[in-house]
């Protein structure tokens, strides 16, 4: 199945792309400029580059359908209403689509949509709007309240969609999702996202999402990376390292069990780096991957760097085995035993500079 990867401004990794480009289904990322509409702490103005960086770095990659991450939970709200900042996102979103080609946006915030539509700008009606991941839909019915909403906008209909991360795992309900959905949209591209490695349907996902998105509008201070390691899923994986196995990730080698169920692969991991990316993106493409599996995951680096989860070892088991739990935990020592037998504690390193690169 082709691969959906977030996109970098780096020569490099456009030419890495560029070589796996018969891999690819599609790129996604951020405006570079202009205010911060995305899911994804920045963590420095480095991060992004000029608008000029990002259109000579995709300009190898034309024939790859790209599309623009304005997922973020909500915006400062007097955004909503401002039609000169929002006509100048979609401006920028233009100026990109003349120039590299823009399919579309990707929203988790249905308050952004009809604002951005109600702008009456002449790019709305030229792109999909393309439901996030983070928009958490898990069923036929939110999928359709969702077309039903966007059929009232001058926005075209999403050519992909990608269904909550925690159907992964209950490849029955995937399946039941699937074939209404593509009952009534059968050109309609379904994928799912592999690598975010976080806790099975997380109880802090949400409110993770409205820190993230409140400290994005500048109205407070970047929090989340100390909460979770003090309070969230990193203090729960530290304490209980064998519950990742629990998480609703796809293996490299278990993406075949998806066909007929799901078109493609979405990858994550854009704040890690290129070499991270590569790293996914060369697994998810051959279909296998010999090393730790912790470092083809995004969310769970603290546990990548205590870790060894030997891939290898898991075996052709290990889609059907925790596709077929029950998911009810407290009496099952089934993923502690795997981890028992799969993983083994590391030793102390320090990173070089290169892995900061």
């Amino acid at each position: 199945m082709k691969l959906s990867v977030p996109f970098i401004p780096d020569a490099d990794y456009a030419r890495f792309l560029t070589r796996h480009a018969s891999h690819l289904a599609s790129l996604y990322f951020p405006l570079p400029s202009g205010p911060v509409t995305d899911a994804r702490v920045r963590i420095c103005e480095d991060f992004v580059s000029k608008t000029q960086d990002l259109r000579a770095t995709l300009l190898p990659l034309k024939t790859v359908d790209k599309y623009i991450l304005m997922n973020t939970r909500f915006i400062a709200p007097h955004v909503y209403e401002d039609n000169t900042i929002l006509s100048g996102i979609l401006d920028a979103v233009a100026h990109l689509a003349g120039t590299v080609g823009i399919k579309g946006i990707v929203l988790s915030d249905m308050y952004l949509l009809r604002a951005l539509d109600r702008t009456g700008h002449k790019i709305v009606p030229r792109l999909e709007a393309v439901p996030g991941i983070n928009a958490m839909l898990d069923s036929p019915g939110k999928f359709f309240s969702f077309f039903d909403l966007l059929a009232l906008s001058r926005f075209k209909k999403p050519g992909r969609i990608v269904p909550d991360r925690a159907l992964n795992r209950t490849p029955g309900k995937l399946a039941a999702l699937s074939k209404a959905i593509k009952a009534l949209y059968p050109d309609i591209r379904i994928e799912l996202l592999a690598n975010e490695g976080c806790i099975y349907q997380c109880p802090f996902k949400l409110s993770h999402d409205a820190h993230i998105a409140l400290s994005n509008t500048g109205l407070a201070g970047e929090t989340t990376f100390r909460m979770n390691q003090n309070l969230g899923c990193q203090a729960y994986f530290g304490s209980r390292p064998h519950a990742f196995l629990k998480s609703p990730f796809i293996r490299p080698e278990d993406s075949h069990h998806y066909l007929g169920m799901a078109d493609g692969i979405k990858l994550c991991g854009r704040t890690r780096g290129v070499r991270f990316l590569k790293r996914c993106i060369s697994a998810y493409a051959r279909g296998y991957y010999n090393g730790n599996l912790l470092d083809l995951m995004d969310t769970p680096e603290l546990l990548s760097q205590h870790w060894h989860i030997d891939n290898s070892r898991l075996g052709a088991q290990f889609f059907t085995t925790l596709t077929t739990c029950t998911k009810i935990c407290k009496p099952c020592r089934l993923c502690r035993d795997i981890f028992d037998q799969t993983s083994w504690k590391k030793e102390i390193t320090f990173k070089s500079y290169k892995e900061f690169q």
